[in-house]
């Protein structure tokens, strides 16, 4: 019997340049000839079957070797913890040298046009700022400057959206075949330019965090925050890489009685004219988040931040504000109610968008427990927005917010469908007392205009995979939803059949584990099939 090797567990370095920057390259302990031989496959696939999608491991599986690496697992197991899921979702991108070659600096408008936060289609996931997903992208050729490597944008992940600023400020991922690049999911990052003769291949997968952090999944020496020695971010958000850090930890965000105070804190804030520079606001909203509630008196000043202007501005006074904590939550949730009001004007929130939602600034503040109370008031707004914002916010404060759980099923009845999915989603990561009933029921369920279709997927598509994910999170908890995920096997969308696959083989029953066998033996795939011979 073998064992698999050891993971190679993050050290604390690699973890804050995660946590700042967005992303660490890694190099897998994986001979060079597998390296040669999935560029080859890659070829002849290019050449002779398309673009086989998210079927890509049947028909090239040595890919599971560089998954499987130490050093991949180890990173997974660092940032996502050590149940993480594998997402059904995963693409090949080749890259062909350009028809034409480009005038001379040509080549950074290009990339600068194809700049872009990757979508979480089907499901239409909210952006978080915690670790709920990582992407791996692996390239199985050398990758020179030359060959058009990825480009990313440090420490965009934090970004509701991606300004010129942010583009051009990319940096390219170069290296040997074999290079591994982690990054969280809502970094900002682009394709290069090929300029030779050959085509540059890159695969991606996405993976999923299923459980709450409730200590340090790497090799951790020290709890303390520091920075990074390689921070490539291009602005000091101390007050969120602190807070995200210590969530990583699983140590407390609630703001301690014992901060430090800060007497002239109302000067402080006004020294943010237009005219002051960024680093210089900045470095004023990191000594007000360090003080804690002693700065309730700049919660306005603070407020006014969110929601517009300069995205780093924005992010450090998101968790300034959460550093005040209780003094800044009726102004938080004052925010969200006008927000609420504001969008009812519209068929949809501005911001939603069916492949991912960034949500209201203040709905990422809202994460101390003294806001449990009144975001559970929320979800009975008449506002859609204000009911989505507040149920986001309840999913990402973990099992801290278990006692919303209840209010959050009333929302799996909502007549929205975005209310339900982001209601699906909370009560995924919150992971107390799940409504498993009702879960199960929206793995296969459909509704009232579900048959609509954004994007080629229709709505039920998307709150079956919402189901779906949560249920998978919930692994072995979901064992009363055993019929309805075997039943899901066969959901029209594949994604919910993989997933549920997944859960079955958590949940580890012997009646899992034989619905899951025989489903896998019917749809076993033959590799050795090709167009030219078909048995």
């Amino acid at each position: 019997m073998t064992t698999s090797p050891k993971p190679v567990l993050f050290s604390d370095e690699q973890m804050r340049e995660y946590i700042a920057n967005g992303y660490v390259a890694l190099r897998p302990s994986v001979p060079r000839e597998v390296h040669k031989t999935i560029r080859c496959k890659f070829d002849s696939l290019q050449e002779h079957d398309g673009k086989p999608g998210n079927n890509i491991l049947p028909r090239l599986p040595e890919l599971e070797l560089v998954l499987q690496s130490p050093e991949v697992r180890g990173a997974l197991i660092s940032v996502l913890g050590p149940n993480y899921i594998s997402h059904p979702h995963r693409y090949w991108h080749h890259l062909d040298p350009m028809a034409k070659r480009p005038r001379e600096g040509e080549v950074p408008d290009l990339v600068f046009k194809n700049c872009h936060q990757d979508s979480y289609t089907p499901a239409g996931m909210p952006r978080s700022h915690r670790s709920r997903y990582a992407r791996i992208m692996y390239y199985a050729q050398d990758t020179p400057m030359e060959l058009g490597p990825t480009h990313v944008i440090p420490g965009s992940q934090y970004h509701w959206g991606l300004a010129d600023e942010d583009k051009q400020r990319t940096l390219p991922v170069t290296g040997e075949a074999g290079l591994v690049f982690l990054s969280h999911f809502d970094i900002g990052h682009a394709a290069g330019v090929n300029l030779r003769g050959q085509t540059r291949h890159m695969i991606k997968f996405i993976f999923m965090r299923a459980d709450e952090p409730l200590e340090p999944t790497w090799t951790c020496r020290d709890q303390a925050w520091k920075p990074p020695r390689m921070l490539t971010a291009p602005y000091d958000l101390e007050p969120a890489w602190r807070h995200l850090w210590n969530w990583h930890c699983g140590l407390t965000n609630e703001p301690a009685e014992d901060h430090v105070t800060l007497d002239d804190s109302q000067s402080r804030a006004s020294q943010w004219c237009n005219d002051t520079p960024v680093e210089m606001k900045l470095e004023v909203i990191r000594q007000l988040a360090q003080a804690g509630s002693a700065s309730a008196s700049v919660v306005p000043e603070l407020i006014r931040l969110l929601n517009e202007g300069h995205q780093a501005l924005r992010t450090s006074a998101i968790y300034a504000l959460a550093s005040i904590g209780k003094p800044a939550v009726e102004a938080l949730l004052h925010v969200l109610d006008e927000a609420g009001q504001r969008e009812s004007a519209h068929e949809k929130p501005a911001a939603w968008d069916e492949a991912t939602i960034p949500m209201d600034d203040a709905a990422y503040a809202l994460t101390t427990r003294t806001a449990v109370s009144g975001l559970v008031e929320r979800l009975k707004s008449p506002a859609e927005w204000t009911r989505i914002n507040a149920a986001f916010a309840l999913g990402e404060m973990d099992s801290h917010a278990a006692s919303a759980v209840p209010a959050l099923e009333a929302l799996l009845e909502d007549e929205s469908h975005r209310v339900v999915r982001i209601a699906i989603t909370a009560l995924g990561t919150i992971r107390k007392n799940p409504p498993l009933t009702a879960l199960s029921h929206l793995l296969n369920a459909d509704g009232k205009d579900w048959d609509t279709k954004h994007g080629g997927w229709t709505i039920r598509n998307c709150v079956n995979v919402t189901a779906a994910i949560a249920l998978t999170r919930l692994g072995r908890e979901a064992g009363a939803s055993e019929g309805a995920l075997v039943e899901a096997l066969r959901n029209p969308l594949g994604q919910v059949g993989a997933l549920a696959g997944e859960t079955l083989r958590r949940i580890g029953t012997d009646t899992a584990r034989h619905a899951l066998l025989d489903d896998l033996m019917t749809r076993r795939w033959d590799d050795s099939i090709r167009a030219d011979r078909e048995f």
